[in-house]
């Protein structure tokens, strides 16, 4: 697959910077909120692909976000992926 819009995170300490980082690398549509729906819809169904996540420091992200917020961005992620063939996701620690 040749990647056409790859997305590096790294230092993510809230949600709402995977949301600015992704934002800024990525054409999210103009009406795009910060919240998880919205991101899934983003990533699942509004962005041309192929896309590939590389989520760097991601050890120290799930330190800084908890785990839940943590766990519920990387099931972003992942769901994101199973509905594409054209998304992919790597975590880094």
């Amino acid at each position: 697959m040749s990647i056409t819009q790859k997305v590096v995170l790294k230092h993510i300490h809230k949600l709402g910077d995977a949301y600015q980082q992704l934002n800024e690398q990525l054409d999210f549509s103009s009406d795009f909120i910060n919240n998880l729906d919205a991101l899934y819809d983003e990533l699942s169904a509004n962005l041309e692909g192929p896309i590939q996540i590389i989520w760097q420091n991601s050890t120290e992200a799930k330190t800084a976000l908890g785990k839940d917020d943590y766990a519920a961005l990387l099931a972003v992620f992942e769901d994101a992926a199973a509905d594409r063939d054209d998304f992919v996701v790597i975590v880094q620690p």
